[in-house]
């Protein structure tokens, strides 16, 4: 049980991680990654909440960062 714990903190860290990077880095491929990571949370952990806000904010990450790399550049 707790191994279960620490490793469900570690992907909510990483999918955060992601989602910084998905903003300024590599869009595409951390977007995608943040959605993955929050559809193990909610299927795997049964962490419904983190798994639900991990899907919509890398997915709005992922554009924002897309749109903001057109614009400057």
């Amino acid at each position: 049980m707790n191994t279960e714990k620490s490793y469900k903190s570690l992907l909510i860290l990483i999918g955060w991680i992601n989602v910084s990077f998905a903003l300024v880095f590599f869009q595409l491929f951390c977007g995608i990654m943040t959605i993955c990571m929050g559809v193990v949370l909610k299927s795997d952990y049964h962490a419904k909440k983190h798994g639900l806000i991990l899907i919509i904010v890398g997915i709005m990450a992922g554009i924002a960062g897309w749109i903001l790399n057109y614009l400057y550049l």
